[in-house]
């Protein structure tokens, strides 16, 4: 029988590999397999005198390897916390502003999907009282709009909160102008305007622009003070 020759060459295997975990569980298999060889019963005491020292090899290896294991861990850094992505607009407001049911739940909606509270109003008038109550850090507004149009909310909305940033959007109504409405909107006090009709990607884009121009947060600049 090849007892002898065939243990010590699983020993010798045992000591190739890099991974010590690895190695650990080779060694594991080779107690595993001497327990079992000597539970045959064998005939040779030569035989049972070399497993049994292939045993205690097999034991005293995998115990320094348990001891250095330990070791290591000890002595291993703690892994550096996971950085949780944010939504894009956590932590800021918005409020839109648009007479166009449809395209107010659209803008609003797109908005929220981005993480910003969002809000809207139907009209300059409600915009301005909202405003002045929530002091959001962005409001996106139509020009041409019934009871107070969107240059003039703008005008008192600037006012009211100077650290609003101000999207003006425009079809130019029935007028077709929007070219006009939106350059006078600009110069006004609008921090970006755009022709309507656009991406919903494109809007995020200069919400996202404006925004990085006004820095933190209303509500955190708030807290701050």
């Amino acid at each position: 029988m090849a007892y002898p020759n065939s243990v010590d060459a699983t020993v010798s295997r045992v000591d190739a590999p890099p991974d010590p975990t690895h190695e650990l569980k080779n060694l594991l298999g080779v107690l595993l397999g001497v327990c079992e060889s000597l539970g045959d019963g064998l005939d040779s005491r030569a035989e049972q005198a070399e497993l049994g020292r292939v045993g205690v090899l097999a034991a005293e290896k995998a115990g320094n390897l348990v001891t250095r294991l330990q070791r290591e861990l000890r002595t291993r850094p703690a892994p550096a916390p996971e950085l949780v992505r944010q939504p894009e607009g956590a932590g800021r407001t918005v409020l839109v502003v648009d007479d166009d049911p449809d395209l107010l739940k659209l803008i609003a909606a797109a908005f929220a999907r981005a993480g910003f509270k969002a809000y809207s109003a139907r009209n300059g008038r409600l915009a301005v009282q909202l405003v002045r109550a929530l002091k959001p850090d962005l409001m996106v507004t139509d020009i041409v709009m019934p009871e107070k149009e969107g240059i003039a909310t703008i005008i008192e909305v600037k006012a009211a909160s100077p650290d609003t940033a101000v999207i003006a959007i425009s079809g130019g109504g029935a007028y077709g102008r929007s070219g006009n409405f939106l350059q006078w909107a600009e110069e006004l006090g609008a921090d970006e305007v755009m022709a309507k009709p656009f991406p919903m990607s494109e809007l995020m884009t200069a919400a996202r622009v404006v925004l990085d121009r006004k820095g933190a947060p209303s509500a955190a600049r708030a807290a701050a003070g």
